[in-house]
Formats: C-alpha cells, sequence, structure tokens
C-alpha cells in the first residue's frame, strides 16, 4: 500500500495488507482467504481467527509506514458470528486507531484520529457462512469498503499529513483488540481471538456451538431462565449433532460439587446420574433434542421416543431449591476443571425454559469453543485442542 506525496493518517487501513502476507496458518471462527492475482485450481490458503473470550489477538505485528507499496487490499472473509473485530490498526492507541469488524453482522469501521472520529456500519450481512470479497482503498483523503465487488461506503476527509512522523510504525492485531474495548467509539459484545494452535483450513463449518475436547463453559443460574415455581419445573434442550469421545457433557452444580446432576457422554451414550449415585444409559441418536426435565421428585431425560427417569432422593425439592439460591450454583458444559475428556460435540442450539441460551454471554467459558459454527464431521483436525 502506497500513501503518495506526504504520509496520511488513512494508512492505519494498511493491515489489511498485512491480512496477504501472513503465514497459511489457520484460527477457529472466523477466515480470512487471500485473493491471489490468478485464480488457480486450488483455494489459496485461510487465516481462521477464533472468537474466545480473551482480549488477546490471533497475531499482532509492526511495520514502517514508509515501506508501504500498495494504495488498496482485498482478502475474502468467511464468518456464523455476527458480531466480532477482523483487525486494529494503530500508530497511538490514544488518538490515532482503525478497527474494521461486523455488528449485527455487517462491516462497521470504527475511527479515531486528528482529522475524523466517526463510527459507521454498511454493507450486507456477512454473517451466512458464505466467503464474501471485501475491498479496502484509499483515494486521496477518502476510504472505500467494497464487498462482492460493490462499493458499499465511501467516507471522505478522513486522513491527512503525518507532518511530526516521519517514520511512524504501525501496529497491526488479526482479530483482537490492543486496547480495552470500552475505549471503542461505539463498544460492543465483541468476540475477539485468543492465541490458539493451528487448524486444518479444509474444514468445513455449520452454524452451531462446538466444543473440542477438554473445553468448557458455565453459566451463572441466576443469569439464565429461572424454573417454573408451582409446581416446580426446569428444562434444558440441547440440539446435538455431533458427538464422540467419552467425557462431561453437561452438569448442574456448584463449582465445590460440579455433579449434583449430570450427563456423560460415553461409546455413543448418555449417563444420567445423581451425585455418586448409579447412572442410567440412553443410547444416542444424533440429530434429535435431547431433553432433561426436573421436577421435585425425578429427572426425566427423553431424546425422540426413549426416555430413561431418574428418582430424586426425598430431599430432592430442597435441594434444587438451595442448588438455585446458592450465589455459586452453576450450569457446566463440557470437561470438568482437571478431567481428561476426550468428548467432543456440536449443537445447533442450547435451550434454558424454551429460551435460547447466548454462548457469548456464558460466565466463564474456553477459548477453544466455537461460539457461532461446527465442523460438519468430527475428525481429526477438529478433535485436537488449541
Amino acid at each position: 500500500m502506497e500513501c503518495r506525496g506526504p504520509l496520511t493518517k488513512s494508512c492505519p487501513l494498511l493491515p489489511l495488507l498485512l491480512l496477504l502476507l501472513l503465514p497459511p496458518h489457520n484460527y477457529q471462527g472466523w477466515a480470512l482467504r487471500q485473493i491471489p492475482p490468478t485464480q488457480g485450481t486450488q483455494d489459496p490458503p485461510a487465516v481462521h481467527l477464533s472468537n474466545g473470550p480473551g482480549q488477546e489477538p490471533v497475531s499482532i505485528i509492526t511495520f514502517n509506514l514508509t515501506k508501504i507499496t500498495k494504495t488498496s487490499s482485498s482478502f475474502e472473509f468467511q464468518t456464523w458470528d455476527p458480531e466480532g473485530v477482523i483487525f486494529y490498526g494503530d500508530t497511538n492507541p490514544r488518538d490515532d486507531w482503525f478497527v474494521l469488524g461486523l455488528r449485527d453482522g455487517r462491516p462497521e469501521i470504527q475511527m479515531h484520529n486528528h482529522w475524523a472520529q466517526l463510527t459507521v456500519g454498511a454493507g450486507p450481512r456477512l454473517d451466512d457462512g458464505r466467503w464474501h470479497q471485501v475491498e479496502l482503498k484509499i483515494l486521496g483523503d477518502s476510504v472505500l469498503l467494497g464487498v462482492d465487488e460493490e462499493e458499499v461506503l465511501r467516507l471522505r476527509q478522513v486522513s491527512g499529513p503525518l507532518a511530526k512522523k516521519p517514520q511512524p510504525i504501525m501496529r497491526i492485531a488479526l482479530g483482537g483488540l490492543l486496547f480495552p474495548a470500552s475505549n471503542l467509539r461505539l463498544p460492543a459484545r465483541i468476540s475477539v481471538s485468543a492465541s490458539t494452535s493451528l487448524r486444518n483450513c479444509t474444514i468445513k463449518s455449520q452454524p452451531g456451538i462446538f466444543f473440542p475436547p477438554g473445553t468448557r463453559a458455565e453459566f451463572s443460574l441466576q443469569d439464565i431462565p429461572q424454573p417454573n415455581v408451582e409446581p416446580w419445573a426446569f428444562s434444558l434442550d440441547l440440539g446435538l449433532q455431533l458427538a464422540a469421545g467419552s467425557g462431561h457433557l453437561l452438569a448442574l452444580g456448584t463449582p465445590e460439587n460440579t455433579s449434583w446432576l449430570s450427563l456423560h457422554l460415553q461409546d455413543q451414550k448418555v449417563v444420567l446420574s445423581h451425585g455418586s449415585g448409579p447412572g442410567l444409559d440412553l443410547p444416542l441418536v444424533l440429530g434429535l433434542p435431547l431433553q432433561l426435565k426436573l421436577d421435585a421428585s425425578r429427572v426425566l431425560l427423553s431424546q425422540g421416543p426413549n426416555k430413561k427417569i431418574l428418582a430424586l432422593p426425598p430431599e430432592g425439592l430442597g435441594s434444587l431449591l438451595n442448588l438455585w439460591a446458592h450465589p455459586q450454583g452453576r450450569l457446566f458444559l463440557g470437561a470438568f476443571p482437571g478431567e481428561a475428556s476426550s468428548a467432543s460435540f456440536c449443537l445447533d442450539g442450547l435451550w434454558a425454559q424454551d429460551q435460547r441460551l447466548d454462548m457469548d454471554r456464558a460466565l466463564n467459558r474456553s477459548q477453544d469453543i466455537w461460539t457461532h459454527s461446527c465442523p460438519q464431521s468430527l475428525g481429526n483436525g477438529t478433535n485436537t485442542t488449541h
């Protein structure tokens, strides 16, 4: 990218050039793919951006703006996630930074420098799992954003000379921010990335929530839809699409007693147990909703026509009321801390009391969980934890 004449502050768009120079590493979540000058017989390499709950970018690069040689950059972008950071760039995090991301599935630019402080959203939804071509150009003092070969945004008078910075250094953060999300002009629930291991770029994805082996999430029981009171009743529904290995799938309890009630994956069966008591097996049929219903005296586990009923002890209602009233009452998903779990599974949804739970709002979760997508099959590339 070239800034002709005096260097301009529109050069924070330069992070996009770096996307084309990155090695073909890949991470879960979002994918960026270079558009080569000539299309070959094979797809170009992808860079996958994970969407963990931390602030850490996938990659951070610094470079000298005087070495820039292009004025435009383009890449292909694929995601199921409606909100998050594609990249962040700055020469100064206080007064010269730029962010390209998604909000409600549509591209959004946030910019803060001496010439412009703005937040603008434009263009079509991109969170449909398809590859979309994204292009950024600098023309004079203007920035142009194109999607699928159509200009969707033109920002004018947003740059100027860097008279006092003859050799400014640019920092590039791919898939994350280099300052707190609250410093954005329009803060958002940003799914930024964390450093992850490599993953095969050829994995095809579909909408859903994917738990690789050893990952876990937890919700406070006080933050999810509450049980019915008269009579007391509570339900959980899991749209289980894929499952492999052995390990915990779900549990109700506290950090000190994680398995007051638990579901365990084992050899294509689901095992329901209460505390340390014996478990009940239910053959697993992938693609059918798995439902857990609790009342004062029993737990009903069902999937299609198959059902298992676990009787609770006489103090069952009191224990349930105490668990929900406990400030540390939790809904656990996935592996327990320290558990040597080989279980991996994909959900097309998780519902409490018929209301969908948002994994991005979990109290805690592993960074390696795919919160908006699942692989279409479980293989070597998806059973490796980050």
